[in-house]
């Protein structure tokens, strides 16, 4: 009965969410953009994130690059020899924070004064950090497994200091985090966390308790070194997307993007898929976007169907109040006008 119960509610909440966007439609108003250069050749964005009308984009050589706009430029506001890629990059109060992935995790802490501090730890050495997420000063981290256990710490400081989380995740072997965009972890609020895994297994693991105890569900995803879920976007503490598939196969549409609108209890396949691998999802004004190696999509029913958006090679996105802002090679970014639902 109760499983009954269960799935009674599930339909009814499906047919509520999809059906809200069932009769919307929507303008896509972009016909040619040009691609702006941040950077030096060379490098690209992997983190990316946009707060008070400033742009921030941490790069695979690990430089930190403000954008103030198109027209006014942009500036490298961090670079030493000694940090390699930055994979995710925060705004938290007045600090920027830039986490490097590689040999030994270390986030790199920048404020508006120019000051600049490096923040390690013991337990991150040797530990390849794969993404952070903020809300205030509370913040939760996750690198890859050390010893066959996942690797999470979270904050209450802003990201000053980090402590273990209580609860241990197991890894199998084979199974790890994918840093393409430092968005495959996610706090859905103050003390809800959420990360995904991939490799030889594939999973999606939510702590309702400060990361106390973790609930893990398995996901679709073929079993391979480069497959699994890249990124992960919540736009509510119960409607999410997953995407990603299999960077040395990228044009693969199979098994490369889901969908939730239970609080990831239960995923299901979108419909029509994404183009392919994507290594970032991203919400804004109730449209989803995703972005890869073969172009951007988007969706407005959460996930369950997605159309082509923009052809190109992109990493990870953000958006200002009117435009939608993907990375690309060269020290690159474009900025497309946001869908506009009618």
């Amino acid at each position: 009965m109760k499983n009954l119960i269960n799935s009674l509610i599930i339909i009814l909440v499906t047919t509520s969410v999809f059906g809200q966007l069932k009769s919307k439609k929507y303008i896509k108003k972009n016909k040619k953009v040009e691609a702006y250069q941040y950077g030096v050749n060379g490098i690209y964005g992997r983190g990316i994130t946009f707060n008070s009308s400033r742009l921030y984009i941490s790069n695979s050589d690990g430089s930190v690059y403000f954008v103030k706009d198109k027209e006014q430029g942009s500036i490298l506001i961090f670079k030493m020899p000694n940090i390699e890629e930055l994979r995710d990059v925060e705004v938290v109060g007045e600090n920027i924070l830039a986490m490097q992935s590689g040999d030994n995790g270390v986030i790199v802490q920048m404020n508006l004064n120019g000051n600049v501090k490096l923040i390690e730890a013991p337990e991150w050495k040797g530990v390849f950090l794969d993404g952070m997420d903020f809300i205030g000063e509370r913040g939760f981290l996750m690198g890859d497994p050390v010893n066959g256990v996942f690797s999470l710490f979270h904050t209450n400081d802003g990201g000053n200091s980090w402590q273990r989380c209580k609860g241990e995740v197991n890894a199998f072997k084979g199974e790890a985090g994918f840093a393409a965009s430092g968005s495959n972890v996610q706090m859905l609020n103050d003390s809800t966390y959420t990360f995904v895994s991939g490799g030889e297994k594939s999973r999606f693991f939510k702590s309702t308790n400060h990361g106390n105890t973790w609930k893990a569900i398995e996901l679709p995803y073929y079993p391979g070194e480069s497959t699994g879920p890249y990124s992960m976007c919540f736009s509510s503490d119960s409607i999410g997307v997953i995407v990603g598939g299999d960077y040395k196969d990228p044009t693969l549409k199979m098994n490369v993007c889901f969908y939730t609108y239970d609080g990831g209890d239960s995923w299901f396949n979108a419909e029509n898929p994404t183009r392919g691998y994507r290594s970032c999802v991203f919400f804004k004004d109730d449209v989803f976007y995703s972005c890869g190696r073969n172009g951007l999509d988007f969706s407005i029913n959460y996930g369950k169907d997605w159309t082509g958006f923009a052809d190109g090679a992109f990493f990870s996105l953000a958006a200002n109040e009117t435009d939608l802002i993907a990375t690309m090679k060269d020290g690159s970014v474009k900025f497309f006008n946001l869908i506009d639902l009618k």
